[in-house]
C-alpha cells in the first residue's frame, strides 16, 4: 500500500530513522575537556600515573595549562603535539611507559571488558580445579578398587 506522496511505510520508516540518527551524531558532540587530554599523556613526574590522574604539583600545572589551550580554542591534538614539541618524550605516553605501568588510571571503572574477562578466568580456574580433584578422586577409587 502506498502513501499519498508515493512512499512505501518501510521507507518512510527508514527515512525517520535515517535522519534521528543523523541529528543525534551532530548534536552528540561536546566540548573538549581537560579530563579528555590528559587521559592521553604522560604525567612529567616519575610517578606510574597519566597526566588525568596525577596530583602532584607538576602534574596540576600541566593540567592547568591544558585549560589555557582549551581555551584558546585549540584542538586536543593540537594540544597533545603542542606538549610533546614543548616538553619531548616525556610528555608522550609510549609503548615503552607503557610496558613499565605509566598507564595506571585510577579515576576509571571497570568496563565490561574487564569484567568479562574477570568472570571468564575466573569461570576457567573453577573447572580446572574441578577436573583436577575429579580426576584425583577418580584415579584414588580405582586403586582402591583393583586392591
Amino acid at each position: 500500500m502506498r502513501h499519498r506522496l508515493g512512499l512505501s511505510f518501510k521507507g518512510t520508516i527508514f527515512g525517520l530513522i535515517a535522519l534521528s540518527c543523523s541529528s543525534a551524531g551532530l548534536s552528540s558532540e561536546r566540548p573538549l575537556t581537560v579530563k579528555d587530554v590528559a587521559r592521553d599523556l604522560a604525567c612529567p613526574c616519575q610517578c606510574p600515573l597519566i597526566l588525568q590522574d596525577c596530583n602532584m604539583s607538576c602534574g596540576l600545572e600541566w593540567k592547568e595549562e591544558v585549560g589555557q589551550l582549551i581555551a584558546q580554542g585549540k584542538t586536543k591534538q593540537e594540544i597533545v603535539e603542542y606538549f610533546i614539541a614543548k616538553y619531548g618524550d616525556d610528555a608522550r605516553l609510549t609503548p615503552l611507559q607503557k610496558i613499565y605501568g605509566k598507564v595506571y588510571q585510577y579515576t576509571r571503572g571497570f568496563g565490561i571488558g574487564e569484567w568479562t574477562a574477570l568472570w571468564a578466568a575466573a569461570a576457567v580456574w573453577m573447572i580446572f580445579m574441578f577436573l583436577l580433584v575429579y580426576l584425583v578422586v577418580r584415579k584414588f577409587s580405582i586403586r582402591s578398587n583393583t586392591r
